[in-house]
């Protein structure tokens, strides 16, 4: 009797402890706004540029996975751009799958002819990683790592501070 006792008791713990994880993620669903900040480290042979990014704003919708333990975020850039990141959520951290993207930097580059130094859009291919935060107020805080290579020339970029915060919309 003490065993099945036991038992039931540790049942009933795992599907509290599975329930409050799915909750987590269910409870943080919905539409935010967010922005991108941050500076990102660019090289190029022996040239390296600390280049600030272009504020990114635009809306994310956070869904959770059919099983309610992981979560899709999908941003929606204003200036056209969309992609995905899959988190895990548990206790107010979340966890952020590494996902791929493409994003322009403006990067120096002295032209030839003149020797003045212009900013032109490169293009990279980048692998971002990160963690963050559930809020008390519903916000979604990340701290995200960006690492990739240009697609069109020989650029280098990584970056360990890039900050994502989603402001959660009105009910």
């Amino acid at each position: 009797m003490k065993k099945l006792i036991y038992f039931l008791l540790g049942a009933c713990v795992v599907m509290l402890s599975a329930c409050e994880d799915s909750c987590e993620v269910r409870q943080a669903e919905g539409g935010y706004t967010y922005k991108t900040s941050g500076v990102v480290r660019v090289q190029r042979g022996d040239t390296v540029s600390d280049i600030h990014l272009a504020p990114e704003t635009g809306t994310m919708v956070l869904t959770s996975s059919k099983d309610g333990e992981k979560a899709l975020l999908n941003f929606n850039y204003s200036g056209g751009d969309n992609y995905d990141m899959q988190v895990a959520i548990q206790n107010g951290e979340i966890a952020v799958n590494a996902t791929k993207r493409v994003i322009d930097v403006a990067v120096a580059q002295d032209t030839l002819l003149s020797g003045i130094i212009v900013n032109r859009p490169e293009t990279f291919s980048i692998q971002v990683n990160g963690e963050g935060k559930v809020l008390s107020n519903g916000d979604v805080c990340l701290t995200l790592t960006y690492s990739g290579h240009s697609l069109n020339d020989n650029y280098t970029l990584s970056g360990t501070d890039i900050h994502v915060h989603c402001k959660r919309n009105a009910n």
